[in-house]
C-alpha cells in the first residue's frame, strides 16, 4: 500500500514528524484491520475453482470474495460458518451451491443476500438464526430445503422467487413470518412447512402446488385466510390443526383428499364450503360431506349450538366431530349403523346426544372428554362399546342402557382394562332394565342398578278428585316422565315423578281441555 503525506508548510519540522508518525501508526492499524477481516474467512482451492472452508473466527459483516488467487469461488462447505459471530453476509454470482447447516445457528446474523447462481438453500441452512431479519434469496434457487429456516422467528417476510418448486419439511418452522405468497412454481410443500408460525395471518398457494404435507400450518393461531391454488389435489393429515384464528375455507375443484384432523381444532372455524365441480367433496351448511352426502367427514369446529345429521347420512367420519367445542345437542338418525373413533371426543359443550336404534357400534373414544354431558340413553341395538369411549366425561352420572350389556373393548395395550369410563362424575352408576343380560354388579367401573319398566297399577285408571288419573308401579331408581297427546304423534310431557318412591298416583286436571287424550310414561 503506498501513502502520500502532504505537511503544511507552516508546520515545522519537529511537529511534521510528530503527524508522519501518527499517521503511519494509522495506516499499520487500518491494514492490520483488513487482514484480520481478510482472514475471517477461510478459502481453500480444490481443483480448478475455490471454496469457503470452516471459518470459525468469522464475526460481523462479511462479503463472501468471488475469486481467491485467481480461482472462482463457487461454493460454501458444509458447516463453514456455524456457530459464529456473522452480523450480515453478502454471496456473490459466482456461488453455485451452500452446504448444508452452513450458518446454523450464527445467533446474531440479522441479514443475507444470497446470489442469483445459487441453486438449492441446503437443510438446516440458517437453522436456528434467531436475529434473522432480511433475506434476499437468488432467483436460482429451486428447492428450500429441510429445516432450512426453522426456528428464526425474526424472519417476518421473505419473498420466495419463482424459480422454487419445492419447499422442504420444517423449511420455516417457527418463524416470524405473517405473510406469505407461495408462487405458482412451487410444486410441493413439505410436512411442517409452516409449523409454528404465530404470526403467519395470510397464506396465497400457487397454481402449480399438488399437494400440502401433514402438519404444514399446525399451530399458525393467528391464520385467518387460506387461499388454495386450483392444482392441490391433497391437503394432508392435520394440515391446519391448531389454526385457531381460521374462520373460512373453501376447498377447490382440485382436491381429492383431505387428511384425518385436516381442521381439527379450528376453533373459530365455522363453515366449510367446497366448489360446485369438485368430484369427491361437497358441502351443506357449510359442513363438509362426499360428493353423494351420505358421508359427513368434518363439521366446522368452531360451530355452536345444535345439529340435527341428515337423512341421507349414512356414515361419519371418526374425529367427524372432535373438538368441537360449542357443540351442545345431536341427534344422530336412524340411517347411522356406527359411531366411530374419537367422534365427538372433546366436544366439550356437549348436554345430550340422541344415539338411534339403528346403532350397534360405539367407537374407542367416541365420547372422551365431553365434560359437559351428564347422561346417555344406550338403545338396545348397541351390542359393543370401544376402549376409553366415556373417558374425562368428568360430568357423566347416569348411564342407561335399553338392552343387554354390550360387550367392552379392551386397550389393545392393556388386556386387563380399557378406561371406558376413567375419569366421569361422582356416583356415576350403570342402569339397566330386568330382563336384559349380561349385567353383573359392576359394568366397566361403574356400579350397576337394574330398573323396571314403569307400569300401571291394575284398575287404577280413572277419574279422580281434580282430574283424569292412575298409579304408576315400578319406579325404584328412576325418574318417570309421563306425556301427553291428543294424536299419538305429538307428545307433551306433563309431569315428572324423580326417585325415591317405588309408585306414585298421577292426576291430570287438563284432561277435560281436550276431546281426547293419550298417555305414556317413560325412563328419563
Amino acid at each position: 500500500m503506498k501513502t502520500k503525506i502532504l505537511i503544511p508548510r507552516s508546520m515545522n519540522f519537529k511537529r511534521a514528524g510528530a503527524e508522519v508518525t501518527r499517521l503511519l501508526s494509522i495506516v499499520r492499524i487500518l491494514a492490520l484491520a483488513c487482514l484480520l477481516v481478510a482472514a475471517q474467512v477461510n478459502y481453500a482451492v480444490s481443483g480448478s475453482t475455490a471454496y469457503v472452508a470452516s471459518s470459525p473466527g468469522a464475526s460481523g459483516a462479511i462479503v463472501i470474495a468471488s475469486t481467491y488467487n485467481g480461482y472462482p469461488v463457487t461454493s460454501i462447505g458444509h458447516d463453514a460458518f456455524n456457530g459464529t459471530g456473522l452480523t450480515s453476509v453478502t454471496i456473490p454470482n459466482s456461488v453455485t451451491s451452500i452446504g448444508a447447516s452452513a450458518f446454523e445457528l450464527c445467533t446474531g446474523l440479522t441479514n443475507v443476500i444470497i446470489g442469483n447462481s445459487v441453486t438449492n438453500i441446503e437443510g438446516f441452512l440458517f437453522w436456528g438464526c434467531s436475529s434473522l431479519a432480511s433475506v434476499t434469496i437468488g432467483n436460482s434457487v429451486t428447492s428450500i430445503g429441510h429445516g432450512a429456516f426453522q426456528l428464526c422467528p425474526s424472519l417476518t417476510g421473505v419473498t420466495i422467487p419463482n424459480s422454487v418448486t419445492s419447499i422442504g419439511d420444517q423449511a420455516f418452522d417457527a418463524t416470524g413470518l405473517t405473510n406469505v405468497t407461495i408462487p405458482n412454481s412451487v410444486i410441493s410443500i413439505g410436512s411442517y412447512g409452516f409449523y409454528g408460525c404465530p404470526s403467519l395471518t395470510n397464506v396465497t398457494i400457487g397454481n402449480s402446488v399438488t399437494s400440502i404435507g401433514s402438519y404444514v400450518f399446525y399451530r399458525c393461531t393467528s391464520l385467518t385466510t387460506v387461499i388454495f391454488g386450483n392444482s392441490v389435489t391433497s391437503i394432508g393429515f392435520s394440515a391446519f390443526l391448531d389454526c385457531t384464528s381460521l374462520t373460512r375455507v373453501t376447498i377447490p375443484n382440485s382436491v381429492t383428499s383431505i387428511g384425518g384432523q385436516a381442521f381439527y381444532n379450528c376453533t373459530s372455524l365455522t363453515n366449510l364450503s367446497v366448489a360446485a365441480a369438485n368430484p369427491v367433496y361437497s358441502s351443506l351448511d357449510g359442513v363438509l360431506f362426499n360428493k353423494a352426502q351420505t358421508t359427513l367427514i368434518i363439521f366446522p369446529p368452531g360451530r355452536g349450538g345444535s345439529y340435527v345429521i341428515p337423512d341421507s347420512v349414512t356414515s361419519f367420519g371418526s374425529p367427524a366431530f372432535s373438538g368441537c367445542t360449542s357443540l351442545t345437542r345431536v341427534t344422530i338418525p336412524n340411517s347411522i349403523t356406527n359411531i366411530g373413533v374419537s367422534a365427538f371426543s372433546g366436544c366439550t359443550s356437549l348436554t345430550n346426544v340422541t344415539i338411534p336404534n339403528s346403532v350397534f357400534g360405539i367407537g374407542n373414544g367416541a365420547f372422551s372428554n365431553c365434560t359437559s354431558l351428564t347422561r346417555v340413553t344406550i338403545p338396545n341395538s348397541v351390542t359393543s362399546i370401544g376402549y376409553e369411549a366415556f373417558m374425562r366425561c368428568t360430568n357423566l352420572t347416569n348411564f342407561t342402557s335399553l338392552g343387554n350389556a354390550p360387550q367392552l373393548i379392551f386397550h389393545p395395550s392393556n388386556s386387563f382394562s380399557g378406561y371406558w369410563f376413567v375419569n366421569v362424575g361422582a356416583g356415576a352408576k350403570a342402569y339397566y332394565y330386568c330382563g336384559t343380560t349380561g349385567w353383573g354388579t359392576n359394568y366397566g367401573g361403574l356400579p350397576t342398578v337394574m330398573l323396571c319398566p314403569p307400569g300401571m297399577a291394575p284398575g287404577s285408571a280413572g277419574v279422580k278428585p281434580g282430574g283424569f288419573g292412575f298409579t304408576l308401579t315400578s319406579l325404584t331408581n328412576q325418574t318417570i316422565v309421563v306425556e301427553a297427546s291428543t294424536n299419538l304423534v305429538n307428545w307433551q310431557p306433563i309431569c315428572t315423578n324423580p326417585p325415591p318412591g317405588t309408585s306414585t298416583n298421577f292426576v291430570d286436571p287438563e284432561w277435560v281441555n281436550h276431546p281426547r287424550r293419550f298417555y305414556r310414561a317413560r325412563s328419563d
